[in-house]
């Protein structure tokens, strides 16, 4: 730590670590970029082709599957792999990619160089979870995680509404020429990192792949606490996914106009924003797992308090709904960091790879296979019942995971 880590908070201390704000802050262009991407993408098959649900649908399709197929071999190269070759080569591959979605001439192709790009997405996160321990230490993990989600969660706010102004300056060619340059600054950026960063040494007689991959589900299947939380995880995931892309339909039903839902975007996003920096703040020393569970909580009955809202069992302002949506953002914050810190202690350093991508690639699934459910239930019983559904069940779940944590805590298996 310099002497700059005496006067930062606690939430901010990773940026005293001059590699690791150096991760952090080449982070902000490539989460940007993210956003970017995916407003300019809609813009063009929604508004320039003039294309209807399903292209919207394999677009869904292209930006997921990558993390589905590829998590086995990309969870393998990540563990293997010096991470600043890794971290530098996926942006500049991204800037390549995204510059190219600006010549594609028809969906096919479109969605082809998508999937390319989200290939090289898929390994982006888990590299950059197998660095952040490397160059933290373990009591700083929960604040540099907090700190990564808080970069996240701003992007999340700033990125769609940067993106709106762009489309309407240029068209979405334009767009992607803007995020290949943001991408190509987080790639310039990450080359300042040592070479040589991993965690285990060059192996004399690797293993295949095949048996890397099985030590990885090995390791998870072995250790209580990161079962539990994968699991719960991804089942959560699939619940929030029931109802994520039903939520302009579900303020039309309340009643607000189309305005509200940006504004709603926006809140969730803050609350991200202020969730996660108060954990990086006050919660460093806290049991990930039931910190998890305490989250899941409140944000399951949260949820819920949304459906009921659709359904009409309540009324509330404008004003009131952003607000319960400040505090849905909050509780995520306080699923999702203790997650990716939970991940990082349980795993073998050696392991960190394969085992997030495992988790992304649950996380992928539900992306693709829980929309066309949550439709199907919102055609059958309204477009409040996935929310009504996805909230309590998850409150359920995540009282279920604070039973569980308890009970391994009590039994001495909680973490160190």
């Amino acid at each position: 730590m310099t002497m700059v880590s005496r006067w930062l908070p606690a939430s901010l201390s990773p940026l005293a670590v001059p590699r690791l704000r150096r991760v952090l802050l080449a982070q902000i262009p490539a989460d940007l970029a993210d956003w970017l991407d995916f407003v300019a993408l809609a813009s063009l098959l929604a508004f320039h082709w003039n294309l209807g649900p399903s292209a919207l649908a394999g677009l869904t399709l292209a930006l997921a599957l990558p993390y589905v197929l590829l998590g086995p071999f990309v969870g393998v190269l990540v563990d293997r792999s010096d991470q600043r070759t890794l971290l530098v080569a996926s942006n500049l591959l991204r800037a390549v990619a995204t510059a190219s979605f600006a010549i594609a001439p028809n969906l096919e192709a479109l969605l082809l160089l998508v999937t390319l790009k989200s290939s090289v997405d898929a390994v982006f996160t888990p590299s950059k979870q197998v660095t952040l321990p490397l160059l933290s230490s373990l009591d700083g993990l929960v604040a540099a995680n907090s700190l990564s989600h808080t970069i996240n969660q701003g992007t999340k706010i700033i990125g769609p509404a940067l993106g709106g102004v762009l489309v309407t300056l240029m068209d979405p060619q334009g767009v992607f020429i803007v995020n290949a340059g943001l991408s190509l600054i987080a790639g310039l950026a990450l080359l300042g990192l040592p070479s040589g960063l991993r965690h285990a040494p060059e192996m004399s007689e690797p293993k295949s792949f095949a048996r890397e991959f099985m030590l990885g589900l090995t390791i998870i299947k072995e250790r209580p606490m990161l079962f539990a939380a994968i699991a719960s995880m991804a089942t959560g995931f699939f619940l929030i996914f029931l109802y994520d892309g039903l939520f302009a339909l579900l303020i039309r039903e309340i009643g607000y106009s189309d305005s509200a839902l940006g504004l709603a975007v926006a809140a969730t996003g803050a609350g991200g924003v202020v969730g996660a920096l108060a954990i990086g703040q006050y919660a460093t020393h806290a049991d990930p797992l039931r910190l998890m569970a305490v989250g899941g909580i409140f944000f399951g009955l949260l949820v819920a308090v949304v459906g009921h809202l659709g359904r009409g069992d309540l009324t509330l302002s404008p004003v009131g709904f952003y607000l319960v949506q400040f505090w849905i953002g909050f509780c995520s914050a306080g699923i999702f960091v203790p997650y990716r810190t939970l991940i990082q202690r349980e795993t073998p350093p050696e392991a960190i790879g394969r085992v997030t991508t495992v988790s992304e690639a649950m996380s992928a699934l539900a992306t693709a296979t829980a929309p066309p459910l949550g439709a199907l239930l919102a055609g059958w019983s309204g477009v409040a019942a996935p929310y009504l559904l996805g909230g309590y069940v998850s409150a359920m779940l995540a009282l279920a995971l604070f039973i569980f944590s308890w009970g391994i805590r009590s039994r001495g298996k909680g973490p160190k």
